[in-house]
């Protein structure tokens, strides 16, 4: 997520600054080159809801993992669906509309379970961390996580904990940033703090790779086009129309702005 420049407030401690980052530089310094405890990480997205709520993903679907719902349609509605950083629930709202009923919604923020409460009342929501799932072992047909793995700091722990609770021939769906185009990006755009909300970014061999090291084959999906939120991120607003148009399903992995995955675990 990309704001426009603006005189603001740090997320974290409230000193004035002007930019596009959400942390002042002595925040986004306090945090470099160490991960960032849950609790910092709930505070941090609870007052992304609350100062930008019309550019969280919490109230509105800017982001959707198009290929991956595609990929979920196909699956039985009888599977269990686990996704990990629910957001406001748009996809749980998708997947209780294709007729999936054993849906679970997790998420370490207050808002994000309360939106979601809203809109998909029959999921049943978990409080918890991303890399700390309190789910039985092998209990999950499919874990769907949408925009969330690049904000962990451990993903060696996360997907150790994707693996135990999914069963043996589980599908992981995974949308996540490629990480060359985006770190270009960011800093591009003076996002000096960009490591603080992402980062575990991936370029497609990394992910890959890390998947194989957690027991996943993992095969690419090719979304069809930009989704609202990277558009909205063209500093250009007369070409954003033109954008949204362009098939991004043909450039190579290496090349598309964020990354759409099926991992099975073996």
């Amino acid at each position: 997520m990309v704001v426009e420049r603006s005189e603001r407030s740090c997320l974290l401690c409230g000193a004035p600054f002007s930019g596009r980052a959400f942390l002042c530089r002595a925040c986004a310094d306090a945090y470099r080159g160490a991960p960032v405890p849950a609790d910092v990480r709930r505070r941090f997205y609870e007052a992304i809801d609350r100062v930008y709520p019309t550019w969280s993903n919490t109230y509105e679907e800017y982001n959707p993992p198009v290929g991956l719902l595609a990929h979920l349609a196909t699956l039985p509605r009888t599977a269990r669906v686990l996704e990990i950083g629910a957001g406001g629930g748009f996809a749980l709202a998708a997947l209780a509309r294709m007729g999936f009923r054993r849906l679970v919604g997790l998420d370490l923020t207050a808002t994000s379970l309360a939106a979601t409460r809203q809109r998909v009342p029959a999921a049943w929501l978990v409080a918890a961390d991303a890399e700390r799932l309190p789910l039985r072992d092998g209990s999950v047909d499919v874990v769907l996580t949408s925009d969330v793995m690049e904000h962990l700091p451990d993903l060696d722990r996360h997907l150790a904990e994707v693996a135990r609770v999914l069963r043996p021939g589980g599908h992981y769906l995974i949308k996540t940033p490629n990480r060359r185009p985006a770190e270009a990006y960011y800093r591009l755009r003076g996002l000096y703090d960009y490591h603080f909300w992402h980062p575990s970014m991936c370029s497609p061999g990394e992910l890959r790779r890390l998947l194989a090291r957690h027991g996943f084959a993992c095969a690419f999906v090719a979304p069809p086009r930009l989704t609202q939120a990277q558009c909205r991120k063209i500093p250009w607003p007369r070409l954003r129309p033109l954008a949204a148009r362009v098939p991004i399903g043909w450039l190579p992995n290496g090349l598309r702005p964020h990354l759409e995955v099926v991992a099975v675990r073996r």
